[in-house]
């Protein structure tokens, strides 16, 4: 009875056993199981967040380099704007001269007007204008001239009052070349004086 007993046990051992092994859980193979899924939830969390914070982060920067150069366009504004009112109130102040400033250099040539006022001041002076004409005409970058040459005859003292007159005329007007020579008359206090200068004028 006892060695049938103890076959039995062996038996039942041997049976049983491996069939009791594969009921225990595998808890290395589990753990490793549930490492891997956490691990790869994770890679799959943050490849989804880069996909979707990548645009984000993409238009707020481009959003806030628009803001940069809507801010510096508002700041060039400004400076424009206040450069402008600062012009305003420069050109209110001087609108009032606007008028002699435009007379001082026209904006054409205005050689019979120029003529004009030499001939005036010249019989104010009591002086004779034997000749009066414009030469050539020149143009630069900023402003325009023209020539132009009178012979007088006068006495001395009406000859330096003329010279000063037309110096202090509205328009700018220079002097190049001045000549004073006797008169070939009777009369010595008479004096032919004949001079070139020059007209300025905005073309």
């Amino acid at each position: 009875m006892q060695p049938k007993l103890n076959s039995l046990f062996k038996k039942f051992n041997k049976e049983q056993y491996g069939k009791y092994l594969e009921l225990i859980p595998n808890f290395k193979k589990e753990k490793a199981q549930k490492f891997t899924t956490i691990v790869l939830t994770i890679i799959a969390i943050i490849m989804l967040a880069i996909f979707a914070i990548n645009p984000t982060l993409s238009t707020i920067a481009n959003l806030q380099k628009q803001l940069d150069d809507a801010k510096f366009v508002v700041e060039r504004l400004d400076t424009k704007i206040n450069n402008l009112s600062v012009l305003q109130t420069k050109y209110e102040t001087l609108k009032p001269n606007l008028p002699i400033i435009y007379e001082s250099v026209p904006k054409n040539e205005e050689v019979a007007l120029l003529t004009g006022q030499l001939q005036a001041v010249a019989g104010q002076n009591n002086i004779a204008i034997i000749s009066i004409q414009s030469d050539n005409f020149f143009d630069t970058n900023n402003f325009s001239y023209f020539t132009f040459s009178i012979s007088m005859q006068g006495r001395y003292e009406d000859l330096i009052n003329f010279l000063n007159t037309i110096i202090n005329m509205q328009r700018i007007i220079g002097l190049d070349d001045i000549n004073i020579t006797s008169a070939e008359e009777e009369n010595k206090d008479l004096l032919n004086l004949s001079l070139k200068g020059v007209a300025l004028y905005k073309k």
